[in-house]
């Protein structure tokens, strides 16, 4: 499974080089929604899409988004004072007497003492990074095809059928890839393949795989197995475009669109290194033809699986 991409979340100028008009109403409800509470998970290379606005929508956008920031780093900053209070406090008692709860308490507080402080970090970030790293439920814009012209919105990844509530993310929290061969199977794939159908531009991908997969051999007798993260790129390529479907889902307070990427068998360097998916890769000739689903028999969306734009993949062992 795809369980991590480094995605392009420069909305405008990926709607310049694909053609595509940004739904900037969508993308207001996302952070508006987030704002009221809806745990919406949003990469900050996409939300500085909108730093620079040039119309009174987007004006809109980077308030809320300014408004979310402040809040975020009044609750960090005083989240770190009770951390660092309680970080003083395991020091005092360990002056006095080491014991296993106060060397315990010193290694959560500090621990949890970085994250805060990565945390505000991030949240003052000025980088212009045009991709992001996004993991399951964390959101990404994807191509649509809407009232006759390319667009382009905002989805979480993770796809939650329409009328599921929130167990479905954690009873099939890995509704993120749809498989090829199963399209026509799955009740909560097959109910949009055919009608809901978008493209998320990628650059890489990383995949988790087991040593003794990846080493090709089996575990000595004493050895227990362990998980090796590798990171795929494209040789020869800077972006992929890839095939996805989504859906829409009203049933809790917020309403929200998601999404899962379609894998195929693993072309022979993956499975190689020890993986058994790939995503599909789509050749841009077909963006339109994987797009624009009106009218069309599920016959026409196999050129695009079978037809896909040649890739060889390099990997490493991800740090």
């Amino acid at each position: 499974m795809c369980y991590s991409a480094m995605v392009r979340q420069s909305v405008k100028k990926m709607g310049l080089k694909y053609e595509a008009r940004v739904q900037l109403d969508a993308f207001e409800e996302v952070f508006e929604n987030r704002l009221k509470g809806s745990g919406a998970k949003i990469p900050r290379a996409m939300e500085l899409s909108f730093q620079t606005p040039e119309n009174p929508q987007e004006k809109r956008i980077w308030k809320l988004i300014e408004a979310w920031e402040e809040m975020q780093t009044l609750e960090t900053e005083q989240e770190l004072f009770v951390l660092k209070k309680r970080l003083a406090d395991a020091e005092r008692k360990l002056k006095v007497k080491e014991t296993k709860t106060a060397l315990n308490e010193l290694r959560i507080a500090g621990d949890k003492i970085e994250k805060m402080k990565a945390k505000l970090k991030s949240l003052g970030s000025e980088s212009q990074t045009e991709f992001a790293r996004i993991f399951p439920q964390i959101y990404s814009p994807l191509i649509t095809f809407e009232n006759g012209e390319r667009t382009i919105r905002p989805f979480r990844y993770l796809l939650r059928p329409r009328g599921q509530g929130s167990d479905f993310d954690r009873d099939f929290n890995g509704s993120y890839n749809a498989r090829r061969d199963r399209l026509q199977e799955v009740f909560w794939w097959k109910s949009v393949y055919g009608r809901n159908h978008g493209v998320m531009v990628v650059s890489k991908f990383w995949e988790n795989v087991k040593v003794e997969d990846y080493e090709q051999r089996m575990l000595k007798q004493s050895e227990q197995s362990r998980n090796l993260v590798l990171e795929f790129k494209p040789k020869g390529l800077s972006e992929m475009l890839v095939p996805c479907i989504f859906d829409s889902n009203t049933s809790d307070e917020f309403a929200f669109h998601s999404f899962a990427l379609i894998t195929d068998e693993p072309n022979p360097e993956v499975k190689a290194a020890g993986h058994d998916r790939t995503p599909v890769i789509m050749k841009d000739a077909y963006l339109d033809l994987w797009l624009q689903t009106s009218k069309r028999k599920l016959e026409e969306f196999e050129l695009v699986f079978k037809d896909k734009q040649p890739t060889y993949f390099e990997h490493s062992i991800a740090v």
